[in-house]
């Protein structure tokens, strides 16, 4: 399996160098290093707490039977993070099973570009209207969210919270009910309220990047 993978485009990376203290992709040049998706641990969430530059959001409340699906980020070869993306899953609201994913990550990592079918690592002006289509909670913020464009499969939202983007994409695209509607999120870097909820598999779609 491999370590780290370009979270632009999932191409192998190049190690560092004594020339060069960074991944390479041979695409995208420079970029953080995409760690493979693991199972929800409080270790894992523990040790990024330490060392993540971004927020690691979960929600605050889940709907019954809903659970966390998988844990994945990205990060420097000296283990800062700059992305962390969390998978849940449970039963929607019309169409059977839903999977929603909730990224944080800084500026020019690319990783909520490649999940949501963007062509660059970054939203664009066009992507932001006069208004935001709704706003969810982050910590004491109510932070705006503006729908994207995306495959037909899914739907995804985008906006930016403590000078990160946040993204938000979920399957299918009926999903926006369950997206925004009430929901608050919160980082576990200062709270822990995440440890009560249950515990799945990891989810798929923190894998199927292409």
């Amino acid at each position: 399996m491999r370590a780290v993978e370009c979270p632009r485009c999932g191409k192998d990376l190049l190690p560092p160098s004594l020339l060069e203290y960074q991944y390479r992709c041979p695409v995208h040049g420079q970029v953080s290093g995409l760690r493979q998706p693991v199972p929800v641990s409080d270790t894992d969430v523990a040790d990024l707490a330490k060392r993540s530059a971004v927020p690691i959001w979960f929600p605050r409340n889940l709907p019954e039977a809903w659970l966390l699906t998988g844990l994945r980020w990205a990060e420097s070869p000296r283990r800062e993070t700059v992305a962390v993306v969390l998978g849940i899953s449970g039963k929607g609201l019309a169409q059977g099973p839903t999977d929603v994913l909730i990224l944080a990550e800084q500026p020019g990592c690319g990783l909520g570009a490649r999940y949501t079918g963007l062509a660059t690592p970054d939203p664009d002006e066009e992507c932001f209207g006069a208004s935001p289509s709704s706003r969810v909670r982050t910590g004491h913020r109510s932070t705006g969210m503006w729908s994207l464009q995306a495959p037909t499969d899914r739907v995804a939202f985008v906006g930016e919270a403590d000078g990160d983007w946040l993204w938000i994409i979920g399957w299918p695209d009926s999903a926006w009910s369950l997206l925004l509607d009430g929901l608050e999120l919160v980082d576990a870097r200062y709270d822990d309220s995440y440890k009560r909820f249950g515990v799945g598999a990891v989810n798929p779609r923190l894998k199927a990047l292409g």
